[in-house]
């Protein structure tokens, strides 16, 4: 892992840069002969480092969107970009020298030791780095057959466009393998997403009328023009729910309890950013491929 020397404490690059903590996916974009990589745009200006980057994650991160460049800038050596896809801006960093790409991330405030979303180590370790065990009950989301053995307990967030991605990734996994593995949903939302928690009430709200899933989909299918009350009220009437029982249940915030319920075991989990899929107990960090998924699913399956 690539380190940096900041204010004289050796600290993982992939957990904390100047006050931030990474909450996507580290991409190393390589140096072998015909891979893509920013490899030569050493000593050029941020803003020519910062639009390579945003083509590299148009062409290599986004399905159905765009992301376009707002502003660049450099801290402690690491050029910050902020970008847009849709309505929503995120914060992304590429180190100087083109090797490595971190898509998202959530800034942290004051002390260095822990970050304000997870209450984790500033090292960016778990607090134990084993296989997780959840407790699945009839209350919780679930997608696929009920008792499936294998568990996918995915921590997300509707505003997260990485999230976003791999939508139809566990859409393909669990028609692929149907009847042996199973989707369980749990709320992440990040503080960096002004919408998300709100989006993820929606969501509870539609599952006391019993379309929770109706309206996941809703929302991952409508994320990038935006997300307002408005909407959500919208499209709650789109899946012919109760509107007014809907609207009461949003407006007065019903279900938040219950989104930082999710959140906090997320983080007790060693959840730091979105997407976080525990298979059988077993983390894949952020928008995986399916063959990444593959290869797990298979090997416990002993196919």
């Amino acid at each position: 892992m690539f380190k940096l020397t900041l204010d004289k404490n050796i600290v993982l690059i992939g957990a904390v840069v100047t006050g931030v903590i990474i909450a996507g996916v580290l991409i190393f974009t390589g140096n072998n002969a015909g891979d893509f990589n920013f490899l030569g745009v050493f000593g050029e200006s941020n803003e020519k480092i910062a639009q390579k980057a945003v083509d590299y994650i148009n062409d290599n991160g986004l399905a159905g969107s765009q992301a376009s460049l707002v502003s660049a800038s450099e801290e402690s050596g690491i050029v910050k970009i902020k970008i847009k896809i849709g309505t929503n801006e995120f914060d992304s960093y590429v180190t100087k020298d083109g090797k490595y790409l971190f898509p998202q991330a959530i800034e942290i405030s004051g002390a260095d030791e822990t970050d304000d979303s997870s209450g984790q180590p500033a090292n960016g370790q778990s607090q134990d780095s084993g296989e997780k065990n959840f407790s699945v009950t009839e209350s919780d989301h679930i997608r696929g057959d009920v008792n499936a053995q294998i568990t996918l307990v995915e921590f997300s967030d509707f505003e997260c466009p990485f999230c976003q991605k791999l939508f139809p990734t566990i859409e393909e996994i669990l028609t692929d393998y149907e009847g042996d593995v199973r989707l369980v949903y749990k709320h992440f939302p990040l503080d960096g997403h002004p919408n998300a928690r709100k989006a993820a009430e929606a969501s509870e709200c539609a599952s006391e009328q019993g379309k929770f899933w109706e309206y996941h989909d809703k929302l991952f299918e409508n994320m990038e023009g935006g997300y307002s009350l408005e909407k959500f009220k919208q499209w709650a009437k789109d899946l012919k729910l109760n509107a007014t029982e809907f609207n009461s249940c949003l407006d007065t915030g019903k279900f938040a309890q219950k989104v930082q319920d999710d959140f906090l075991e997320g983080a007790d989990k060693g959840v730091t950013g979105t997407p976080a899929t525990f298979v059988n107990g077993q983390l894949v960090s952020g928008a995986q491929s399916y063959e990444s998924f593959k290869q797990i699913i298979d090997s416990l399956l002993g196919i």
